[in-house]
């Protein structure tokens, strides 16, 4: 049995109310796929195995957060007890996304390659700026002095993403490893 990939897609923050009601700050461009969802699986920080399953009783938006009722979380002080805990899904529970479209944990480890064929270095991030994201490359020995290259993802820039050949493709503008 292969090993399950979770990506968070939101965390808790607070007990919302003295119901038991959690409130999550989501990180996911869909948010509202909490309302669909039957049930979480939460993690604490920086555990690999899940915390527990809980069915989710309600769930409703709040000021630009989600706010759940959790099966078993009736009070403050239980709902307390989960604040930090990470949302998860594995990565087979998913939505599939449109095609040149691709989830971050899919190009971190990516090898980026300069179409003369130079091998520049590894993707360890992927930085969301609003206008477009820029891949942080770490770069491999002698190819710059710099700690990370990084390399603005528009279509003049980026030429391929190739995951399941382990590599992106890259056209360099001027000055990106000074």
């Amino acid at each position: 049995m292969k090993e399950a990939k979770y990506v968070v897609i939101g965390e808790i923050v607070s007990p919302q109310g003295n119901r038991g009601e959690v409130k999550v700050i989501p990180y996911t461009e869909r948010p509202e796929r909490f309302f669909e969802m039957e049930s979480v699986r939460l993690f604490e920080e920086h555990s690999p195995e899940p915390f527990g399953d809980f069915a989710v009783e309600g769930s409703r938006e709040h000021k630009g957060a989600i706010v759940l009722k959790l099966e078993g979380i009736d009070n403050i002080s239980e709902a307390e007890g989960l604040r930090n805990m990470l949302i998860k899904l594995s990565t087979d529970e998913l939505e599939p996304l449109p095609p040149g479209r691709y989830y971050v944990f899919q190009l971190i480890g990516l090898e980026c390659r300069t179409v003369s064929g130079e091998k520049l270095g590894v993707i360890t991030d992927v930085l969301q700026t609003g206008a477009n994201d820029v891949y942080v490359i770490r770069p491999y020995a002698g190819v710059t002095k710099l700690k990370e290259i990084l390399i603005p993802v528009i279509p003049q820039v980026v030429l391929e993403i190739r995951p399941e050949d382990g590599y992106v493709l890259v056209e360099l503008l001027d000055g990106l490893l000074e």
